[in-house]
């Protein structure tokens, strides 16, 4: 099993993605490690899984149900399953790793 996980391959698995916007790297029980990199618009619905989002480059605005707060590369980003969640406003540089995590419904 591969335990080191680079940007450019990210990337390659982005590219050859059916949506061209997200990559997986691991699938590990309930666990996920995608890298996200969408073109202009993030058209996101919300997930069945918590999730962590660890911006890698890029700048721009995350909204997560009513909260509206500015990203910038580094920081790490926190979504309850189920909760609306989108990136806005972002650069044309932003990426970030996604990781899903836990079961369907998220952890109490």
């Amino acid at each position: 099993m591969n335990q080191r996980y680079t940007v450019e391959k990210a990337l390659e698995l982005v590219a050859g993605s059916d949506d061209k916007a997200y990559g997986v790297l691991l699938e590990n029980g309930t666990m996920e490690l995608g890298y996200y990199k969408p073109d202009g618009v993030d058209p996101q619905q919300p997930h069945t899984q918590d999730e962590i989002y660890i911006v890698q480059s890029g700048r721009g605005i995350f909204v997560c149900g009513e909260e509206r707060n500015p990203f910038e590369p580094g920081e790490a980003l926190f979504v309850p399953a189920g909760v609306v969640h989108r990136f806005e406003d972002f650069s044309d540089d932003f990426a970030a790793w996604v990781v899903f995590y836990g079961p369907d419904g998220g952890e109490s």
